[in-house]
């Protein structure tokens, strides 16, 4: 062998050996606490992770959820900590064990499993499978925390050691919300119940569909001891993670709700349904592309556009895929369906033709960065790539200002 090889393997054999000792150094007196699910898991991990921080000291792993990104979220942890609370993600079979390996979790949660990652896993039972595995592998002395309103999630309950905690809607929940109210311009808020105890929890959230994982993050919190009152006063006024159905007020004084990065075709109508009930001087939906799932790319299009002009007063697609939609296009559609190849296009159209306290859902997937529809209309912002890989929001890239 090499010598140059040699070395270069046993620089990685240190590497992961110094790594693996402060990873268990630190978390000797640590609970750890992962969070997956095909959808909700970021949001989630963010409420928990708000819970359990104004409980005791706690680290909070969230949006970066692969292996790897689980290695340097230890590495950036300095102190021991009470809790450490870890998104984990998978994208093809076998990521959730190396997730394990990486660290090995005391509480499991999942929150719903969906028609995501058609490529790699093809059925929501084989997602359920994958996910699943975090929660065989935990201890006896842990606990399974699963939604009760999901049967893919609720069918990992027989494949765990651990004890299990449910929570949702139904009434058989362990961890139940009710008297759930949202319509526009109504903030989120329900009533949580454990046991014999319930508390209103009053949050900052757009729509109804957090509440699964607002009810996630409740039950984990539970799970390690923390009163359902303090759960309530950690999630008083809590704001969305950052474009997952975030709230933002626009220069020219509409509401955008933006939720950029992921659109799974089978989620995306539950996502504009929230705009239904809401009360706004106008609606508007702006669709971009969606991800990775199954079917003719027309048709879905298409049916995302009938079902968004029963709801909204104005439908915008965004970007190539918008193609798609010309073919429902008609007279009576004039002023309420528009489609732009170009973003920036849209952008512009949406910045010169708002009215005061419109409601504007963004929805798309990261591909196109739809959120430059709302950064598009701030001074300075130059940025109008066709497409673009890069992984974090666009206020957080130094390219924003480029030309």
């Amino acid at each position: 062998m090499p010598s140059k090889l040699k070395y270069n393997l046993a620089r990685c054999w240190w590497k992961e050996t110094r790594a693996r000792w402060r990873r268990f150094r630190h978390l000797r007196k640590t609970t750890v606490l992962a969070v997956t699910g095909s959808c909700g898991k970021t949001t989630a991990t963010c409420f928990l992770g708000k819970i359990l921080g104004d409980h005791a000291p706690c680290y909070t792993g969230v949006n970066r959820n692969t292996s790897r990104a689980i290695y340097k979220n230890l590495r950036k942890m300095r102190t021991s900590c009470r809790f450490l609370v870890q998104e984990m993600g998978v994208g093809f079979p076998g990521d959730m064990e190396q997730n394990i390996r990486a660290l090995p979790p005391h509480i499991g949660i999942v929150t719903t499993i969906g028609q995501d990652h058609y490529t790699s896993f093809r059925t929501p039972e084989a997602t359920a499978a994958e996910k699943g595995n975090l929660i065989a592998a935990l201890p006896e002395s842990g606990t399974a925390v699963l939604n009760a309103d999901d049967p893919h999630v609720m069918s990992m309950a027989p494949h765990t050691r651990a004890g299990i905690l449910t929570y949702g809607c139904s009434e058989h929940a362990d961890v139940r919300g009710s008297d759930i109210c949202s319509a526009w311009p109504q903030r989120l808020s329900l009533t949580v119940t454990y046991g014999h105890e319930s508390v209103r929890v009053e949050t900052g959230l757009f729509g109804d569909l957090l509440v699964t994982s607002l009810l996630a993050a409740i039950a984990g919190a539970l799970a390690v001891g923390v009163p359902l009152s303090q759960c309530a006063a950690s999630l008083k006024g809590v704001e969305s993670f950052p474009a997952r159905l975030s709230i933002h007020r626009s220069p020219q004084g509409a509401w955008l709700i933006k939720d950029t990065v992921k659109a799974p075709f089978w989620n995306v109508g539950k996502t504009i349904a929230l705009m239904k009930n809401a009360s706004a001087s106008r609606k508007t939906v702006v669709i971009g592309c969606f991800s990775d799932t199954a079917g003719s790319d027309s048709q879905k299009y298409r049916t995302m556009a009938r079902l968004a002009l029963e709801i909204a007063d104005r439908v915008i697609f965004v970007g190539g895929k918008a193609t798609y939609v010309r073919k429902i296009q008609t007279e009576e559609l004039t002023n309420r369906l528009y489609l732009f190849d170009d973003i920036q296009a849209a952008c512009r159209f949406l910045e010169n033709a708002t009215v005061q306290n419109e409601l504007v859902l963004l929805k798309s997937s990261s591909r196109y960065h739809l959120e430059r529809m709302l950064y598009g209309q701030l001074e300075g912002f130059n940025c109008w790539k066709s497409s673009c890989d890069k992984k974090i929001d666009c206020a957080e890239c130094p390219d924003r200002f480029g030309t």
